[in-house]
């Protein structure tokens, strides 16, 4: 305490000499010692660090404000009052680490940051590990696009009902919110069959794009068409493959993931392997769709559906073929070989992925009303 009180009066002295040099030394000296006797501070103790800290910081050097800022993030008893006047810093650079990680502000301070600056302070925001609905409403409200897809795509963000119905709406004109929102766990009833009847229709303008002026049909026939397409993807009765199958590869698939080794390449190798189990949990991964879905699709009666999600993932006709090849168990026929190759090149990528997209929405939604 009495090297405490003696600070105190060199921040006096650094303060009053108007010496932007020993200002800076003070702050740092200061600073070392708050982070050193943290553990062991009452509050008493910290709110004396608060203050001076805070009066040291103002006006000092922009460089200085962001190692203060770095250097306080974290800490979970720091000074409130010098984190909230970091986070309000018009330089995100200074406001950033603060408003991602610091534990100290509250949701007053938050929404307040939220209500008053600027979207990379809302981006930095949206970053939280947890995000309060009083928080996220404002962030819904006054986010640009990359600021709504970040808050829709953090799961520690709690989303009211409001904001829910506001992010959908937004969706619709915006395919990364909505895949951000597709991955969501918290979405209810209403959100998903919304999210599902925008992925349909991006996926029936998709198709009609795919095929030009060459067709006329009705607006109609191509729900028809679309609803048939995911009726392919997920509903294919020659599905032969148990779904207990797939405990093995669920683990090997979660390990090469982690492991930043789960691609194309892999795949192939697997498929030429034999290890279809893998080769399929490791599609699905990457898809983003349950397993057994893919396995129904690879064992369809025609190549169609396992096309889709291949495409998707803008894997190369190789990686196609492969996959024909061990559905066949021996080398595919020229004419399989043509008709594939013809299909692949013709199905854009765009189009598989947003019908792999609008699949995936309803088997969610199936699945969440038990059918």
């Amino acid at each position: 305490m009495d090297m405490l009180v003696s600070l105190v009066s060199d921040v006096e002295d650094a303060v009053s000499n108007g010496d932007p040099g020993r200002r800076v030394e003070t702050l740092r000296r200061m600073t070392d010692l708050f982070i050193e006797q943290a553990p062991h501070l009452a509050d008493l103790h910290v709110a004396v660090f608060d203050e001076v800290i805070l009066r040291l910081a103002r006006g000092i050097e922009f460089r200085v404000r962001i190692e203060l800022s770095e250097r306080l993030a974290g800490m979970s008893n720091a000074p409130h009052e010098v984190l909230r006047d970091l986070a309000f810093d018009d330089e995100i650079a200074v406001a950033r680490p603060v408003l991602e990680r610091a534990a100290v502000l509250g949701d007053e301070d938050l929404a307040a940051v939220a209500a008053q600056k600027s979207q990379e302070h809302l981006l930095a925001l949206c970053r939280r590990a947890q995000l309060s609905e009083r928080v996220t409403d404002i962030l819904v409200d006054r986010g640009d696009e990359r600021v709504v897809c970040a808050v829709a795509g953090n799961e520690g963000a709690s989303l009211s009902e409001r904001a829910l119905c506001a992010l959908v709406e937004k969706a619709r004109g915006d395919e990364t919110l909505q895949a951000a929102l597709e991955g969501r766990a918290s979405l209810g009833n209403e959100q998903l069959k919304q999210l599902v009847a925008i992925a349909r229709e991006k996926a029936r303008v998709s198709m009609r794009d795919a095929l030009g002026d060459a067709f006329v049909i009705d607006d109609e026939a191509f729900d028809h068409a679309v609803d048939d397409v995911a009726d392919d993807l997920t509903r294919t009765s020659s599905y032969k493959a148990l779904v207990d199958d797939f405990a093995d590869a669920a683990k090997i698939v979660s390990e090469a993931a982690g492991q930043g080794g789960l691609d194309e390449d892999t795949i192939v190798g697997w498929l030429r392997a034999g290890r279809i189990e893998d080769a399929l949990a490791a599609l699905a991964h990457l898809a983003g769709v349950p397993t057994p879905v893919v396995a129904r699709a690879y064992h369809s009666n025609h190549y169609d559906p396992l096309l889709f999600f291949v495409r998707s993932l803008k894997f190369g006709w190789a990686t196609f073929k492969a996959f024909l090849v061990a559905k066949a168990g021996r080398e595919i026929t020229e004419e399989v070989h043509r008709s594939a190759f013809a299909a692949y090149q013709q199905l854009s990528v765009s189009t598989a992925q947003r019908i792999v997209r609008f699949t995936a929405m309803r088997e969610r939604t199936l699945e969440a009303e038990g059918l």
